[in-house]
């Protein structure tokens, strides 16, 4: 479901009541507005968005944004110290992964059918996949759905079909602590206060 245009209306008024900064609802509306993305540093976009489509078979936000996503993060460490001796570096993974699928598959991957696509992808996942030296297999899978998983959440459509109503606490509210929130969870004594 690619060119569907997001109404979200509800979505928006949740933003408006919580009273989330203007900044960080221009960049929603600037996300769900985008129909389309592109490919430049990872490979082939066709074969990107394919695995995609794989992975969101009929999401509301379109492969190619989420592809364009995954080519614009895929070498950020995002918070993460990961990498691992003896495998690819994060730069280097990704990319390899898309070309390991492609001679796997002895043809493009995109111009497979979804079937063997989608064994090709299993393989991968087990830690099967061959590639060049380095590569593993089932760390490309994860990685990279991964950040197919938060291309999909980061965007309002896929908020929206996930049921998460975007940033929950207005401006100024912070938890510093597990007590807080553990209180209310469990409803102890006093947990309003909080």
């Amino acid at each position: 479901m690619t060119d569907r245009p997001f109404k979200g209306d509800a979505f928006w008024d949740r933003l408006d009541a919580r009273e989330v900064e203007d900044d960080l609802r221009a960049a929603f509306r600037e996300r769900a507005a985008r129909t389309s993305g592109a490919v430049s540093r990872m490979g082939a976009q066709a074969s990107l968005v394919a695995v995609v489509e794989q992975i969101f078979p009929r999401a509301a936000v379109p492969a190619t944004v989420i592809a364009e996503f995954i080519d614009t993060n895929f070498d950020k460490q995002m918070g993460r110290g990961d990498e691992r001796h003896g495998t690819l570096p994060r730069v280097e993974l990704l990319p390899a992964g898309l070309v390991a699928l492609d001679s796997e598959a002895g043809a493009p991957f995109h111009s497979i059918g979804p079937e063997r696509q989608r064994s090709l992808l299993a393989t991968a996942e087990a830690g099967k996949l061959k590639g060049r030296e380095g590569f593993d297999s089932a760390l490309w899978f994860a990685r990279l759905r991964e950040l197919a998983i938060l291309g999909y959440a980061s965007d309002p459509r896929g908020m929206q079909e996930m049921g998460f109503p975007g940033p929950s606490y207005r401006p100024g509210y912070l938890w510093l602590g597990y007590a807080g929130p553990d209180a209310r969870a469990k409803q102890r004594p006093g947990y309003r206060s909080f």
